[in-house]
């Protein structure tokens, strides 16, 4: 499965849209006028939210609640800054979210790849986009949550810049990018 995510810097906040295999599916959007950011993910059509993204305060470390249906609450947290390491336990299933060389992010569901994402490196007037490449039967609305979460914790208040550049992470890794790795259909 491909998910692309294309973000919309607007004045006050972000706006998303995202497809799966080239259909949108999904917008998102960060409220406004709060004091730590509030990312909201609604189904195409749907009225309501269907996951909130909240951050919490932390000095380094990347702290985020996960609401979905307004209820279940998963906790997103750093296991290593130096290292860009990060998990979340959704029940019994831990996924582990790790930083790469450049742009590139895996995503782990208990010590098993099903996911990676990669960003683009040079973003003209709009703002960053995305493209996850994920197995089929994985919970995307979760990866699509993860990716949000790691655009929105780099995200600075100035969206004045015509052209952005990011050279992506150049410092050590928890766990290495598997090239060889392949989504399953």
């Amino acid at each position: 499965m491909i998910i692309d995510i294309n973000q919309k810097k607007i004045s006050i906040g972000d706006k998303y849209r995202i497809f799966i295999n080239e259909k949108q599916t999904y917008s998102a959007h960060t409220q406004l006028f709060r004091f730590l950011s509030e990312v909201n993910i609604f189904e195409e059509n749907i009225g309501r939210s269907k996951i909130t993204l909240k951050k919490r305060w932390s000095w380094f470390e990347t702290k985020y609640d996960i609401y979905r249906n307004g209820n279940m609450k998963f906790e997103y947290r750093t296991v290593s800054v130096w290292k860009v390491h990060h998990k979340c336990q959704v029940g019994s299933d831990l996924y582990e979210i790790f930083g790469h060389k450049g742009r590139k992010y895996s995503i782990f569901k208990n010590n098993k790849q099903i996911a990676y994402w990669d960003k683009n490196c040079v973003t003209w007037f709009d703002g960053d986009n995305y493209r996850i490449i994920a197995d089929n039967d994985c919970d995307y609305e979760l990866i699509i949550a993860f990716c949000l979460i790691n655009d929105n914790k780099s995200e600075s208040s100035n969206n004045e810049n015509a052209v952005t550049f990011d050279l992506g992470n150049i410092g050590p890794e928890a766990r290495k990018f598997d090239n060889n790795w392949k989504y399953k259909t």
